[in-house]
């Protein structure tokens, strides 16, 4: 073989590594990607509410960017963003994060890990937060069940999917934080944390 045909080999070679080499990277980029979005789709899929069959896998990746995008301000996208992290963790009364959370608790440590103060008890969130109509819902509002003298639960507006308005929370003893679907039956007010205006 000539010289010119070896090095004609060699690039040739050099040239298909690479190929293989960009085709590994671009695949291991996907699976960290994609990795934390199966996790919450399969802890979704297991969910007791069986919101899989409201809603796809597709759904819910859209559904938490555009959450992030369209907040109001960039706490209450860090606060979508920590919240949304916390999908699959089990309710706990009173819990603030190990090894779970109750409502009012996930809602107090997403506006704290976003540098925004709430109080710890979603009566006392109602009272402190900029009143939102619930009309003018944004993504990271809090909304509230209940009345004004006692709120009972308190819950993250995420946005609409499939024409279906979907907030996350942590529901309720034996479940976990997961998507919603935003009941109507004592929903009474809406608020958004003073910083995240």
């Amino acid at each position: 073989m000539t010289a010119s045909g070896r090095a004609a080999s060699c690039a040739a070679a050099f040239f298909l590594f690479l190929i293989v080499l960009v085709a590994a990277a671009a695949s291991a980029v996907t699976a960290a990607v994609t990795s934390p979005l199966n996790q919450v789709w399969h802890t979704v899929v297991d969910g007791p509410v069986n919101t899989s069959r409201i809603w796809s896998a597709d759904d819910y990746v859209h559904l938490i960017a555009f959450a992030e995008h369209a907040a109001p301000s960039p706490a209450a996208a860090n606060a979508i963003a920590f919240a949304a992290a916390q999908i699959g963790k089990p309710y706990v009364w009173g819990g603030t994060g190990v090894p779970g959370y109750d409502c009012s608790g996930l809602t107090q440590a997403a506006y704290r890990s976003a540098g925004v103060e709430i109080p710890r008890v979603a009566t006392d969130q109602y009272s402190e937060g900029v009143k939102v109509d619930l009309k003018s819902l944004l993504p990271g509002d809090l909304v509230f069940y209940g009345s004004p003298s006692f709120a009972h639960h308190v819950a993250i507006f995420m946005g609409v999917v499939r024409g279906t308005a979907v907030v996350l929370n942590a529901p309720a003893p034996h479940e976990t934080v997961r998507f919603d679907p935003l009941a109507a039956d004592d929903l009474f007010a809406a608020s958004r944390p003073t910083a995240a205006r």
